[in-house]
């Protein structure tokens, strides 16, 4: 009798037992998918969308926590996530790989935008054409900034030994350009706008260089395995984002400025493309041309081989994923 009362009771104890360590296992998994998705990105209009979306909630509308993380440099932006501290990254496909040796576990989910005409060499006044650029210094970022400035000197018979090429963020440049350290420089909006208010002109523009200087967002490898539902629907929420702003400018200008700590006036698209469902689904199927990533890629791969930027080619293939996409197309 008191060796059935034992087993009894050693049952019912063992029974409490496991049944607390299921609710422990429960507990521990439901904390760790109910962490916010963290994505790193910056002061490039292009990206603007997902400040919009965590004004107006759309994430959350969505089903999926995201905690957006503005950092207004965006090399800054690129070296703290390639150090692991954020899940994903709104960056160049330049910048990508320029990174993409040392993380190779990286995947192309969506691409964002393209410059259009915002990306710019800007001169100043006694340089009147490309040809001038002789014997000059031209600020830009060495690396992921060469490839553009290439394309122009090749475009007008030139190469970079007719020069010499500085390394300057594109922040950087309205005050080396006041300075007279340089005579002609890569940047940007609102950058740009200080150096032709300061007298610099505009001499070559990303129009000229379509889908060369192109946006994405990024996630690491173990991200897309493990929260799929959460990357799609950080899509949704995006191109939500995307239309509201379309719909409603002014609003969303100042919800932008808001987060962004920036006027209102300080925010516009002109010279970017911001990308649509359509424009992605082009951008993520193989083509010989810069619409599509993996052209794009190639073209900075080879480059980064060329010029010691990459010891090795990377995997486009696998580095760009067109799964998300593909069900945004299907409704999911």
């Amino acid at each position: 009798m008191k060796s059935r009362l034992f087993r009894f009771v050693s049952l019912f104890l063992l029974s409490i037992v496991l049944i607390a360590a299921c609710n422990s296992t429960t507990t521990v998994t439901s904390q760790k998918e109910t962490q916010p998705l963290t994505v790193g990105y910056n002061l490039w209009p292009g990206l603007f969308p997902i400040a919009l979306a965590q004004e107006k909630e759309f994430f959350t509308a969505q089903g999926v926590k995201v905690k957006p993380v503005y950092v207004q440099n965006f090399l800054e932006s690129v070296s703290e996530f390639s150090a692991g501290q954020y899940d994903g990254v709104a960056i160049t496909v330049s910048s990508l790989m320029s990174i993409i040796e040392k993380n190779p576990d990286l995947q192309i989910a969506m691409a964002t935008d393209e410059s259009a005409g915002s990306d710019s060499i800007v001169v100043r006044p006694e340089v009147k054409s490309v040809a001038d650029l002789k014997g000059k210094r031209l600020g830009v970022r060495l690396g992921d900034g060469e490839l553009f400035v290439s394309e122009m000197l090749q475009k007008h018979g030139l190469t970079s030994d007719n020069l010499t090429l500085v390394n300057v963020e594109g922040e950087a440049v309205p005050a080396r350009f006041k300075s007279g350290d340089i005579q002609a420089g890569h940047t940007w909006e609102p950058y740009l706008s200080e150096v032709t208010k300061s007298g610099g002109r505009v001499l070559f523009t990303s129009k000229d260089t379509p889908g060369l200087i192109s946006s994405v967002i990024v996630f690491r490898s173990s991200v897309v395995r493990d929260r799929p539902k959460d990357i799609q629907a950080f899509i949704r929420a995006w191109f939500q984002a995307q239309d509201y702003w379309q719909a409603n400018p002014e609003e969303s200008k100042a919800l932008i400025a808001k987060t962004l700590s920036i006027k209102p006036e300080e925010i516009s698209t002109e010279g970017v493309k911001l990308y649509t469902l359509k424009d992605n689904l082009k951008a993520f199927t193989p083509g010989s041309t810069t619409e599509s990533l993996y052209h794009t890629a190639k073209l900075y791969a080879d480059f980064y081989i060329r010029t010691g930027g990459l010891s090795t080619a990377p995997d486009i293939q696998k580095m760009i994923n067109p799964s998300f996409v593909q069900m945004s197309q299907a409704g999911n």
